[in-house]
C-alpha cells in the first residue's frame, strides 16, 4: 500500500483591509434590515398617535349600563391601535431575536417623531388651544406604549422555546400590557376623581381579549417569522 502524502490546506488570511470591507457590509445589511422592519413598525405608531383623541364606543355595550364604566371614557383609537404593536415586536424577536427587537422599536419611534414633528411644523399657523393633548398625556402615553414593546420583545425572547408554542407570545403580550397600564393610567390620571383603577382592569381585559385573537395568527406566521440563525434563532 502506499503511502499517501497528507496535504495541508490553509485558508487564506483575510487582510485588514478585507476585513473592514466585510465588516462595512455586514454594517450596511444590518442598518437595511433595520430600517426596513421599523418601516414596518413606524405607520402603526404614527396612526396611534394621529388618532389618540378619538374614543372607541363600541365596546360600551359589553360593560353594563354604568356610564363611568364604559371603555369610550378611556379607550381612543389610538390606544386601541397601539394594542397592536406588541404582537410586531414579538414576530420580530423571534425572526431576529430580542436585541434586534428593541432597536426595531427604537428605530421605529424615532421616525415617528420625526414624521409628527414635521405634521406640527407643517399645520402650526392653523391649530387652536385643545388641538393636541397635554404634554403630560404626551410622555405617558409614549413612554407606556415603548415600555410595553420593549418588555415584550425581552420576555418573548426569555420565554421562547419549549413544546407550548404558544406560551411565549401569550405571556409576553399579557406581560406588555401590564407594564403599558401600570405607566399610562396612574401617569394620567393619578389625582383624578375618575374611577381610574377600574378603568385599568377593563383595558387589561380587552387587551387579553386581544391577545388571545393573536395567537392563531401567530400560529399561521411561525413558519414565515423562523428563527433566523445567528439572530436569536434556535
Amino acid at each position: 500500500m502506499e503511502a499517501t502524502a497528507a496535504v495541508e490546506r490553509r485558508q487564506p488570511r483575510e487582510t485588514a483591509l478585507q476585513r473592514l470591507a466585510r465588516q462595512i457590509g455586514e454594517f450596511g445589511l444590518a442598518l437595511g434590515r433595520l430600517a426596513l422592519l421599523a418601516v414596518v413598525l413606524t405607520p402603526i405608531l404614527l396612526v396611534s398617535f394621529l388618532t389618540i383623541d378619538l374614543p372607541v364606543h363600541a365596546l360600551d355595550g359589553l360593560f353594563g349600563a354604568d356610564a363611568a364604566l364604559k371603555p369610550s371614557n378611556w379607550l381612543t383609537r389610538g390606544g386601541f391601535v397601539m394594542a397592536f404593536a406588541p404582537f410586531i415586536a414579538i414576530l420580530f424577536a423571534r425572526k431576529y431575536g430580542g436585541d434586534e427587537a428593541s432597536r426595531v422599536v427604537t428605530a421605529a419611534w424615532g421616525l415617528a417623531a420625526l414624521a409628527v414633528f414635521a405634521e406640527l411644523s407643517y399645520l402650526t399657523p392653523t391649530l387652536v388651544e385643545g388641538d393636541m393633548p397635554s404634554v403630560r398625556f404626551t410622555v405617558v402615553f409614549v413612554s407606556s406604549a415603548m415600555a410595553g414593546q420593549y418588555f415584550a420583545a425581552s420576555a418573548y425572547d426569555i420565554l421562547r422555546g419549549g413544546l407550548r408554542w404558544w406560551r411565549a407570545p401569550l405571556i409576553a403580550a399579557l406581560s406588555s400590557y401590564v407594564v403599558q397600564g401600570l405607566i399610562y393610567f396612574p401617569g394620567v390620571y393619578l389625582g383624578a376623581s375618575d374611577p381610574w383603577l377600574n378603568w385599568m382592569v377593563g383595558d387589561f381585559a380587552i387587551k387579553a381579549a386581544i391577545a388571545l385573537g393573536f395567537l392563531p395568527v401567530y400560529a399561521a406566521l411561525r413558519k414565515t417569522f423562523k428563527p433566523k440563525g445567528g439572530y436569536g434563532g434556535g
